[in-house]
This record gives structure tokens, sequence and C-alpha cells, in this order.
């Protein structure tokens, strides 16, 4: 068992496990430090952040059972499987929580299935050092990107800052093009089924991730929009203006955010003024779209 475990892991896995563990450590011993975690511990633990997180891993491991059943999936890409439900999926929803128009573009769709296609195998499959030089290399690189990417207005530092992204960009440059040339170099051990298969795998997944996301950004949508709302309603008011806004909007994410910046909600709205006007901003959204 306890090589069946030793040989699943990477040595670039067991070097990241090795810092997150030193890295919770050492910040343990700090009383400060230990209450920022957390903080942040319970700022993540919330139902609103939470919830998405679950739902997202619920929602992928049903479409991963789904590819099971039909004989797409098998333990051979396991480690794929569970490195895109606990980083990709969760970044995903993170980034999309802060840009949700990012999801109704094609090109931004493509972007983000590339991108973790190319994380997932850079992290997994391409070439792997000894367990301490990709020790060695993944603090330099964690301790270069929180240098490029903490930046401060002050002169002296700004030259710190503009120092630390280029030995970021380099050290991160050299080990792609290295990791490339000798997975080239052996490429008819790396090239096999089961590397397509892997391959494969991220760019599915994400393809498939995406309705979730939009439903995601559109749930998000609506709430942050009822919310101003709410502020400009009455009780009895609220729940009609809710149920016109889902009848002219849909699920229509662009929509949505174009109707919630451009209409207008004010307490002494009638009935009739309510839906003329948002009908108004909905017939201006497909003029525009025109």
């Amino acid at each position: 068992m306890n090589l069946f475990i030793i040989d699943f892991f990477t040595t670039r896995e067991w070097a990241s496990i090795t810092l997150i563990v030193l890295f919770v450590l050492l910040s343990s011993r700090a009383r400060s430090v230990r209450g920022s975690i957390s903080q942040v511990v319970k700022a993540f633990l919330h139902w609103k952040i939470l919830l998405p997180i679950i739902c997202a891993q619920i929602y992928l491991s049903i479409f991963a059972y789904t590819l099971y059943k039909y004989g797409l999936w098998n333990t051979t890409i396991l480690r794929e499987t569970i490195f895109f439900l606990f980083y990709t999926s969760i970044a995903l929803i993170l980034k999309y929580n802060n840009n949700d128009d990012r999801i109704t573009s094609i090109k931004g769709i493509i972007e983000d299935t590339v991108k973790a296609t190319l994380i997932i195998e850079f992290y997994l499959n391409i070439h792997t050092f000894s367990y301490g030089v990709e020790l060695i290399i993944q603090f330099l690189l964690t301790f270069l990107y929180l240098g490029a990417y903490n930046k401060r207005d002050t002169k002296d530092l700004a030259k710190t800052y503009s120092c630390t992204q280029i030995l970021f960009y380099g050290l991160s440059i050299s080990l792609l093009v290295y990791s490339i040339y000798m997975f080239i170099g052996e490429w008819k051990e790396n090239f096999t089924s089961q590397t397509v298969i892997s391959l494969l795998f991220p760019i599915v997944a994400t393809i498939a991730y995406w309705p979730f996301l939009y439903l995601f950004s559109v749930i998000k949508a609506y709430e942050e929009w009822f919310v101003r709302m709410s502020f400009a309603s009455n009780k009895e008011e609220y729940g009609f203006r809710k149920n016109q806004v889902f009848k002219a909007c849909g699920i229509n994410l662009s929509l949505v955010h174009f109707v919630s910046k451009d209409f207008h909600v004010y307490i002494p709205q009638t009935q009739e003024q309510f839906v003329d006007d948002l009908n108004k901003s909905v017939e201006k959204y497909k003029t525009k779209k025109i």
C-alpha cells in the first residue's frame, strides 16, 4: 500500500506536497499568521463560496461516472481527474466569479481549455526531475512568483518587482523548453495511447464543465441584480418584478448584464411602468446586438 502511494505521485507532486506541508507547519507557529489563515479558511467555508464548489464536484463526478459507464474513463487517468476536480474546476469558478463576461466568449472558452490542458499535462505528464531538483525548482518558482506579482508603488521596490518578474518568466520558459525537448527525445516511450487519453481528458472535461460555469454565472448575475433591486422595491412589488425580469432575460447572461446596468428600478414605479421600461431596455439590447 505504501509503495502504491509513493509510486502514484510523481516527484513533482511529492515536492508540491512537501512545500505545502512545510508552509502550513511554519505559518502555524506565528499567531498573526494563524489568525490570517483562520480568516481565509472561514471566508472560504462561507456557504456562498462552498456551495458552488460542492455542486461543481458533484457535476464533474457525474460526468466522470458517465464516461466510466460508457468505457471512456478508467483509473489510468485518475490523477488527471483528481487534479481537474480539486484544482482546475475551483480555479475556473473563482475566475468566472470575477469575470462573468468571459464565459460568453468562445475565444475565452478555448483559451481556458488550452490553459487547463497545458497546466495539467505539464504538471502530471511532461518530464520530471529528481525529488531534490523538483523541490528547489518549485521553491524558486513560488518565491519568484510572489515577488513578481506583489507589486509596490515605490521606485526601489518597482525595480525588484521587474527583476523578479523577468527571473520568474525566464525560469518558467527554460523549464518548459527543456521539458518539451526531453519529451520529444523520448517520444516513443512518451507518446502512447495513455498519453493521448490523458491529453484529451482535460479538454473534454473543460468543455463539459462550461454549461455549469455558465449557469453559475447567470445565477450570480441575477443574485447581484436582485440585491440591488430589493433596496428600490416594496415587499409587495419585489416578487412581481423578479418574475418579470426572469421572463424578459431568461438565461441570456449578456442580456442580464446589459439590462441590470441599463434598466433603473425605483419604488414609485407602477407595474405597467416597470414592465414597459424593462421591455424598452431589452429592445435596446437587441438593437445594439444587431
